[in-house]
């Protein structure tokens, strides 16, 4: 996260409660968006991740920070590059998007495995440290020895973009909105921190998923559908 592990800590304390509503949402009404729902939950884990990053390095635990660091770096550079296009391949109704968000998800997960496990393996690949008020992730990937890192960025987006923007489901459509946005003012004004800035904002923005399933449950209701809770 930037900023402060107060803030880190902040994000994780709402959207914990905030996750938790929309899994029982989605898992009483709204069972394609199941994927979907885990997102605002998932982010809560990974901002406590870097909020423990921000203490140890702090702390001067160097170790502990390394430890905490790949925690936070497994859902930033492997899980969401898998999760975002299968989530969208979930609602999706055309049979064609369907099958591109899935090819999506599994070439993301491929270049998340050679992004990450590496990092896994060998300390000297990866050092997280603070500067200017952000966290920083000084990475040497397997990728910077065939191109360069502004093209496995631009990869990186469009992984994470493209299943949101091209989706035939609206939710989809305006959280890929506000992701490219997010996205874009991250590489703006905090270039040297892009990764812990852009989860931190795309965490924030995940509260929209909140608005989406108690939007669904209040037209539910309004059709005068039982919702059966304990199914």
């Amino acid at each position: 996260m930037c900023f402060s592990s107060t803030a880190s800590f902040t994000a994780a304390a709402v959207l914990l409660p905030a996750g938790t509503y929309c899994l029982k949402v989605s898992y009483s009404i709204e069972r394609p968006y199941w994927a979907l729902a885990t997102v605002p939950f998932i982010f809560a884990i990974q901002q406590l991740l870097e909020g423990g990053v921000w203490l140890a390095l702090e702390q001067g635990d160097a170790l502990t920070a390394r430890d905490l660091a790949l925690g936070f770096l497994f859902f930033s550079h492997v899980f969401w590059l898998g999760w975002v296009g299968y989530s969208a391949s979930l609602v999706e109704t055309s049979p064609f998007r369907k099958r591109f968000f899935s090819y999506i998800s599994f070439f993301g997960v491929v270049l998340g495995a050679i992004m990450y496990v590496p990092l896994l393996l060998d300390q000297a690949r990866m050092t997280p440290e603070i500067i200017r008020h952000s966290i920083h992730y000084e990475l040497t990937l397997l990728t910077d020895l065939y191109v360069s890192q502004e093209l496995v960025t631009t990869c990186y987006a469009g992984i994470i973009l493209l299943p949101l923007l091209l989706s035939s489901d609206r939710y989809h459509r305006v959280l890929g909105g506000l992701a490219l946005v997010t996205g874009l003012v991250a590489l703006a004004l905090y270039d040297w921190a892009f990764i812990s800035v852009w989860c931190y904002f795309a965490a924030v923005i995940s509260l929209y998923i909140f608005v989406i399933m108690a939007r669904r449950l209040r037209q539910r209701a309004e059709k005068m559908e039982p919702v059966r809770w304990d199914r």
